[in-house]
């Protein structure tokens, strides 16, 4: 039987992103909504407010170890959603705590070989510079300046699509390889790209069986895939399996081709990720 292209697979324009199942623009509402505000409870303490269409991200209130794994899992589910860098404005956070500035930088590290690349910080209230510098987290004094940086970032957007857990969703996926090679003019990583890509598609697909965003971006000279889904379950380790198996060979060989990859936990999922460098493959002829 042919495999067909689902009618919600779509490719993101530029600063446009794909959100999970759940979200109100997967049941059809209109993208271009005020802002979301992510409450962050236990105790009730800091806001998180993500507006798909601004890049810029903003964090109120009181910022503690109590909280801080919370508000940094709500972060990593915004920037999972963005097709680009992002600046977050901690103008309005007080009272926080040196620790949990520590904690809340992980989450830098954590989306340094995602797609769209990771975030600046903005604005830290007066006293807490060097509380900032100390995580080693980019902070810049006003948010004009973050969004002009932004702005002006090569290759700052990358392309997504989001698939349903159906037949044709690999080859879907290939299709946004395709247009990636145009833009970025990278054909010598098209093929190992699509073999990586493919495995973690078909990944959720076989196991996880929910929809699914895919995103791809080329930042720092080498291509970065993502496939994002809402199952926890992390996908099996690349391993050596027996000749006879059936199955059970798929991160195996997305680790043969691609230079690392990893698994980010988001709380209502998680985003798969894989990076590919040029070094790794030439262009024949070179």
């Amino acid at each position: 039987m042919a495999a067909t292209r689902t009618q919600s697979s779509r490719i993101h324009p530029s600063g446009t992103s794909a959100r999970r199942a759940t979200a109100p623009e997967a049941r059809g509402e209109r993208f271009d909504r005020g802002p979301d505000r992510v409450r962050v409870t236990a105790p009730l303490r800091c806001v998180l407010e993500c507006d798909p269409t601004d890049p810029v991200i903003r964090l109120l209130g009181v910022l503690d170890r109590r909280n801080v794994a919370e508000v940094r899992d709500a972060l990593l589910r915004c920037l999972a959603d963005r097709a680009a860098p992002v600046a977050v404005d901690v103008s309005a956070l007080r009272d926080v705590e040196p620790t949990a500035l520590l904690r809340l930088a992980e989450a830098a590290a954590e989306v340094a070989d995602w797609p769209a690349g990771g975030f600046v910080c903005c604005a830290p209230a007066p006293g807490t510079e060097r509380r900032w510098a100390a995580t080693g987290v980019t902070v810049l004094p006003d948010r004009r300046l973050a969004t002009a940086l932004l702005a002006g970032a090569p290759s700052a957007t990358a392309l997504g699509l989001d698939l349903e857990p159906v037949a044709g969703a690999a080859r879907a996926a290939r299709e946004l390889l395709a247009q990636a090679s145009l833009r970025w003019n990278i054909p010598q990583l098209i093929e190992p790209a699509a073999l990586a890509l493919t495995e973690m598609v078909n990944n959720v697909v076989l196991h996880a069986g929910t929809a699914m965003s895919v995103r791809v971006g080329f930042r720092d000279g080498c291509l970065r895939l993502s496939v994002r889904d809402g199952s926890a379950a992390r996908p099996a380790p690349a391993r050596p399996v027996p000749p006879t198996a059936l199955g059970g060979r798929g991160m195996l060989l997305v680790g043969s081709v691609v230079r690392r990859w990893g698994c980010s936990p988001l709380g209502d999922g998680k985003l798969v990720w894989a990076v590919l460098e040029p070094a790794d493959h030439p262009r024949e002829g070179f």
